[in-house]
């Protein structure tokens, strides 16, 4: 009997293993094919899920006793199908046409789309992914709208645009958005942080969106998610791209003959006699003499045609229901455009970047109420950059490019008849060549470690939808320079070759022989952050009503060096209700402060409120208008500050310096002793008020989409320096700063999507535009002495130069009537500028406030995309508009700046109706003088037109790359920076319309433009 018992206890504890156990499969798809990647989760077990697979497949063990499944998937409406007995399923998923169901991230945690109330715009990381720019901001532009980004360099390393959010709003230089990473303030350099481990990248761009962070949030807020672990068995992705990278503009610099005929000229011009005969000019011409007179491409004896560019990426992700986990490491190699002329020395003469990625990301759930997660992140840099000893210590081989007095042509023969290093007397360097041969390197290595704890409680038990969380975060930085050269003179034998009689003299007879290298090494900056996060969420559904809420206390500690720590603290508060997702309303306020300011100005409320209404919801909308899914007006107010003042910080503590001397009486007399320092200041934060009006609108089943918000920002307090009269017995740079200048920005922004598809062909276009005008409204300048002079008013950036008329005539010159300028020499086919006070003289009290300052009021971008079967394409254009640019002195100017074609369109009494550029001439600062005379002349338009990304790509048949062991094999091609249209004026210094403005050429390492070819596979 005793048996039979137990036999029947075992069939039904098997039977109860069983039903514990149940295995599901089935397949999900919409209506026209199967989806990859959904989410296929147990209803009352939340750790308890999977994915499908590439052909839409899933498979899951039922843990609990609901038998129901959740089925989600980003753009589709959730379905709940209750499994009962069954062990095979099909799903049908339905568009979310209303976007009830897509969440977007915001400041500490993340909501529904359809009830948020602020402004944000986000980009996918799969979509960053698409352009091969080495730094991350550099693959923005165009298709984030409110984003306006400038990319002044492409140097390796160095490459990574300005970025803005909405513009800029703060005349005291700086308008860099704080950057969030996994909610936690990120120290770093942006533009390393590896676009594969990015999930999302979200900015927060208005009130509602950014009080939350309160003295930090003034000038916009970037939020980056990174990938975490999913459930499911381990999948590994490979991605490797390699690129050839080339300059989008690079000036050409004429010939020895046709420069000496332009020197000539310029000469002839100045009443001077030539300087080359015309034996001189026929050897030129003819290459009869290359030692005497050489004729040397130097652009193409010193750099590439192309670079190469390196990008490899491996990842790991996956989980159980306890632990999810996701691994990266990444490498990237930038190589510089300099030719390799290191085989003498050994020493590495280019440009290059190399860095290393790492990233962790560990999610436990040691029991159903708490999740833990460990993160930990590193980046390793080095950059090298060649030591040449250029002219005024400028080492940069691209600045001597385009300096005549270092590199014109006829300069020298780069080698002798021996194979010896040529040299010029008049030339200011040694032989350019022998420099980036022995000269060295200086190699810049950063090293940059995060880690991360959070822990998160969920407290039902008090009552249902209350949660607590704690972070704990390091960041930490160290770096130094390890730096190889030999000294900047001329230490090494270059000789004089005199072709005549066949003989050779050393350039310098102190230098027989190469001298030794010397090794140095020193540290950079470092800095420690820690970083304390404690915070109460509660977010509950009753019937018909949502109530969210955040109490969040956030602390840093900061340490620079071995300077004094600094600290920052703050509360967060968010409150927020809607009713059926229709009537919105949230409430976000930041109180916090910094250590940087005196304890009684330390602290201050940042409020903000939003409201929204979703008409769409009401039953007179539905019933009428059936083609609009979403109509949702939302609007904020609110006030943010930032707190970045440089190095002013605790300018509240006096200063004084034992020696030199302050001036004291009528006469200024120098007296020596103890003096005042920088005299001491109460300043605070800048502080912003900001508007914005929004409305989202889906229609036709979600197909097309729209997005539009209007803003206005008033920013006050901003922090500036003062100006001061002599009288005063002190100089300027005693006063500290002070909260006084005022600016307004306003603007719009529209982004329209739409979804399609014709049979097989699916498709997607989305068009941006973002408008943003900043006005001074006011600032401290001393009164000038004209109206048209003054600076308030006008955006920032704005610069004082001349009002172009013309060119001088003969006639003009002779004509007493005609207003010149009392100095200097007046010639025919001189620049001539307006004498807008009418003294009848041509001075600096004509100057006025040029148009266009050199930051773009409007940034537009275009992309489309088309999926036919197994292949993708997509393709983006931008456009940044009202913005101008000028260069000066080596970059422009004859004598200083290589001759290039656009001198040999200058006036000539041949060529004086329509002139491209101003009568030539060596004498130096006049009225052509582009440094010393800017004016709307030489401050020309920029408005531009790029390709800035496309992409071409294969993925391999599911049916081949399953049968090899592969989820995923994809071969892509794509580009950046691809083709540049200039849109009004023409582009007379050849360089890219992102370039800075009045420089000297001396910091110019061309933009480029990226050509690359990727492999992606996951298994």
């Amino acid at each position: 009997m005793k048996r039979y018992l137990l036999t029947i206890y075992l069939l039904l504890l098997c039977g109860i293993t069983w039903a514990q156990q149940q295995t599901v499969t089935g397949t999900v798809s919409d209506k026209s094919e199967t989806l990859i990647g959904v989410s296929v989760i147990e209803k009352d077990q939340p750790t308890n899920g999977t994915q499908t697979d590439q052909n839409g497949k899933f498979k899951l063990t039922l843990k609990g006793s609901s038998k129901t499944i959740i089925f989600k998937y980003i753009g589709y409406l959730s379905k709940e199908v209750a499994v009962g007995n069954q062990s095979n399923i099909n799903v049908t998923l339905e568009v979310d046409a209303k976007g009830l169901e897509e969440v977007i991230v915001v400041a500490y945690g993340t909501q529904k789309k359809i009830t948020n109330t602020g402004s944000t715009s986000a980009i996918s990381g799969d979509d960053i992914r698409q352009t091969p720019a080495a730094s991350l901001q550099n693959t923005l532009i165009g298709r984030v709208p409110g984003i306006t980004t400038q990319q002044r360099s492409g140097q390796p390393g160095s490459d990574g645009a300005v970025l803005l959010i909405r513009g800029l709003s703060t005349t005291n230089g700086n308008g860099a958005p704080l950057i969030i990473v996994d909610d936690l303030e990120y120290f770093g350099n942006i533009a390393e942080i590896d676009p594969d481990q990015i999930e999302t990248f979200t900015t927060l761009k208005d009130a509602a969106t950014t009080a939350v962070y309160g003295i930090k949030g003034a000038n916009g807020v970037v939020v980056i998610t990174t990938k975490r672990g999913k459930i499911g068995k381990a999948q590994i992705t490979f991605r490797t791209e390699n690129s050839i990278q080339t300059p989008t503009y690079m000036p050409e610099y004429l010939d020895s003959y046709r420069a000496a005929l332009l020197v000539n000229q310029a000469l002839i011009n100045d009443e001077q006699a030539p300087r080359y005969s015309q034996t001189d000019l026929d050897h030129f011409k003819n290459g009869t003499d290359p030692y005497g007179h050489p004729n040397v491409n130097w652009t193409e004896e010193l750099l590439r045609k192309y670079s190469v560019q390196s990008r490899n990426n491996i990842n790991i992700q996956g989980g159980v229901d306890k632990a999810k986990y996701y691994v990266s490491a990444g490498y990237l190699f930038q190589n510089g455009l300099i030719k390799d002329f290191s085989k003498l020395s050994g020493m590495d003469n280019n440009y290059y970047y190399k860095r290393y990625n790492f990233r962790s990301n560990l999610d436990l759930q040691p029991t159903k109420t708490l999740n833990l997660s460990l993160d930990l992140s590193g980046t390793f840099a080095e950059r090298n950059s060649p030591t040449n000893g250029g002219r005024n210590n400028r080492n940069n081989i691209f600045f001597e490019l385009s300096d005549a007095n270092q590199l014109p042509p006829y300069a020298y023969s780069i080698y002798n008849p021996d194979g010896s290093f040529g040299v010029n007397s008049s030339i200011l360097n040694n032989n350019v060549v022998g420099r980036l041969t022995y000269y060295g390197y200086n190699r810049q290595f950063t090293n940059d470690i995060t880690a991360n704890f959070r822990a998160n409680q969920n407290l039902n038990f008090i009552t249902k939808g209350l949660s607590a969380k704690g972070v704990v975060g390091f960041n930490g930085q160290y770096g130094f320079n390890r730096n190889m050269t030999r000294g900047t003179g001329n230490d090494f034998p270059s000789y004089y070759y005199n072709p005549t009689n066949d003989t050779y003299t050393i350039s310098n007879p102190n230098f027989y022989r190469i001298g030794l290298p010397n090794l140095s090494y020193s540290a950079t900056d470092s800095y420690k952050r820690l970083n304390w996060q404690a915070s109460i969420n509660y977010d509950r559904t009753f019937s018909s009503h949502h109530v969210y809420a955040l109490a969040l206390y956030n602390t840093q500690n900061n340490v620079t060096n071995a300077n004094e720590p600094s600290g920052f603290r703050g509360y967060t508060f968010r409150v927020g209700y809607d009713y059926k997702q229709k009537y919105l309303i949230e409430l976000n306020a930041g109180y916090n402060g910094s250590s940087a300011f005196v304890s009684d100005k330390r602290y201050a409320w940042f409020p903000a409120i939003s409201l929204g209404w979703n008409v769409a919801e009401e039953s007179f909308f539905k019933d009428n208008i059936k083609f609009i899914d979403l109509f949702k007006i939302r609007g904020s107010f609110g006030k943010t500050g930032s707190d970045d003042i440089g190095n002013f910080a605790y300018t509240y503590l006096p200063t004084y310096i034992n020696g030199g001397s302050y001036s004291i009486g009528e006469n200024h007399t120098g007296i020596t002793g103890i003096r005042e320092g920088l005299l001491a200041q109460n300043p605070t934060w800048e502080t912003e008020e900001q508007a914005n009006i929004g409305v989202d609108i889906n229609m036709f089943k979600g197909k097309l989409k729209i997005v539009a918000d209007v803003f206005d920002r008033y920013r006050y307090n901003i922090l500036t320096s003062r100006t001061l009269s002599n009288i005063a017995g002190i100089t300027p740079s005693q006063l500290p700063p002070s909260n006084i200048n005022r600016v307004s920005n306003r603007g719009f922004e529209t982004q329209i999507t739409y979804l399609g598809n014709i049979n097989k062909l699916s498709f997607n276009v989305s068009g941006n535009i973002s408008v943003s005008k900043n006005k001074i409204l006011f600032m401290d300048e001393a009164t000038p002495p004209y109206d048209y002079q003054r600076l308030t008013g006008k955006p920032m950036g704005s610069i004082l130069g001349y009002n172009f008329l013309g060119f001088y005539t003969q006639e003009e010159i002779d004509n007493p009537a005609v207003p010149k300028p009392t100095t200097g020499i007046t010639r025919a086919g001189d620049l001539k500028y307006a004498d807008l006070n009418g003294d009848g003289v041509v001075n600096v009290d004509d100057r006025m406030v040029l148009a266009l300052p050199n930051l773009p009021n409007t940034i537009m971008g275009l992309t489309v995309g088309l999926n036919y079967k197994n292949f993708a394409f997509t393709i983006t254009a931008q456009s940044a508009l009202n913005f101008a640019r000028r260069s000066a002195a080596e970059a422009i100017r004859p004598g200083l700046n290589n001759f290039r074609e656009i001198h040999e369109q200058a006036w000539t009494p041949e060529n004086s109706v329509n002139p491209s550029f101003p009568r030539l001439s060596l004498a130096g600062s006049n009225l052509n003088d582009p440094a010393a005379h800017p004016s709307n002349y030489w401050f020309r338009n920029s408005d531009y037109l790029r390709i800035k990304t496309a992409e071409f790509s294969y993925s391999l048949p599911k049916t081949f790359v399953n049968k090899i062991g592969l989820q995923v094999a994809r071969i892509y091609v794509n580009g950046y920076n691809l083709v540049t249209w200039g849109l009004k004026e023409k582009n007379i210094y050849n360089t890219d319309p992102e370039n800075t403005s009045g420089n000297d050429g001396a910091g110019f390492y061309p933009q480029t433009k990226v050509y690359n070819l990727g492999l992606q596979i996951s298994f």
